[in-house]
């Protein structure tokens, strides 16, 4: 006997809470906004070595104490430690900072224009808009034209909760920050694609029943493998996320938010919105039938 719980029969509960975190996401982005890192914003990257053995949390503690709002520290090597800060940000206070911490060689200071930064954005949103647009045809090569927008909603929908939890957390939002978005993005869609096949499958093998129960029967045959799959990502993501210090922590937040969403937006989004799209489409076209009549 297989197991039969009726997902779609609470769709739009599930609606109700996509619009929540959709609409919450740009509120979020439209008055809080996000904070850019230095790729985007362009500033001074330094790198030095200490004679001393120092922690990345003592340097942290210093810089803080100077007032610098905006920094990134990263251990490269035994006492080694490359320190970024944003444009505005003054330099002279954290040299003055890492004096205090110790005696320090300065290996190599370079400071990245606002050129540079823009080229970085331009790039970002280059490898965002042609991984969706390589999504898209995809999709549309796969599935019916619906389909294929009703997984892009998904995506969107997953991406979109994804950077609002960015800017309502306000961490620091860099290159590496946007690669863990394209992840998360691919991982929504090769999730949601899975409950797709299986919908697929059914229609061919059970013509007699209606298309809200196959639905329904997909998603509980493949419920197994969407959880043990998300369990396994998030238990992953949420490790390193604790444990992973602050440079790994800050790209594995996109994960770990991203596994719920994606999650959610698989079982209870995509399919839902397949089935009164369709349903939707069917209704304007018998309207038009009539009128004609």
């Amino acid at each position: 006997m297989e197991l039969r719980f009726r997902f779609l029969k609470y769709r739009f509960i599930a609606y109700g809470i996509s619009f929540l975190l959709v609409v919450g996401s740009l509120l979020l982005l439209a008055f809080r906004g996000l904070n850019l890192g230095l790729d985007f914003t362009g500033g001074s990257v330094m790198e030095v070595r200490f004679d001393n053995k120092v922690t990345i949390s003592h340097i942290r503690s210093e810089l803080s104490q100077k007032k610098i709002e905006s920094f990134l520290v990263q251990e490269t090597g035994d006492n080694t430690y490359i320190i970024k800060i944003r444009k505005g940000e003054d330099i002279s206070l954290v040299k003055t900072a890492l004096k205090q911490i110790g005696k320090y060689e300065l290996i190599r200071e370079e400071r990245i224009g606002g050129v540079i930064s823009e080229e970085l954005r331009r790039k970002a949103i280059l490898a965002i808009l042609t991984a969706l647009g390589g999504i898209l045809l995809y999709l549309a090569f796969r599935f019916k034209p619906l389909w294929g927008v009703g997984a892009l909603l998904a995506l969107i929908h997953d991406v979109l909760a994804v950077v609002g939890a960015y800017s309502l957390t306000y961490r620091e939002v860099n290159l590496e920050v946007v690669s863990a978005l394209l992840v998360v993005a691919g991982y929504s869609v090769a999730d949601t694609v899975v409950i797709f096949d299986r919908i697929r499958e059914n229609l061919r093998i059970r013509k007699n029943l209606p298309l809200e129960e196959i639905m329904d029967l997909s998603i509980n045959q493949t419920l197994s493998r969407t959880v043990m799959t998300s369990l396994t990502t998030f238990a992953t993501a949420t490790t390193l996320f604790l444990l992973g210090g602050y440079a790994l922590s800050n790209i594995m937040f996109a994960f770990v938010v991203g596994v719920i969403v994606g999650t959610f937006s698989s079982v209870f989004v995509a399919s839902a919105f397949v089935l009164d799209a369709g349903r939707f489409i069917k209704v304007g076209k018998e309207e038009t039938q009539e009128e004609t009549a």
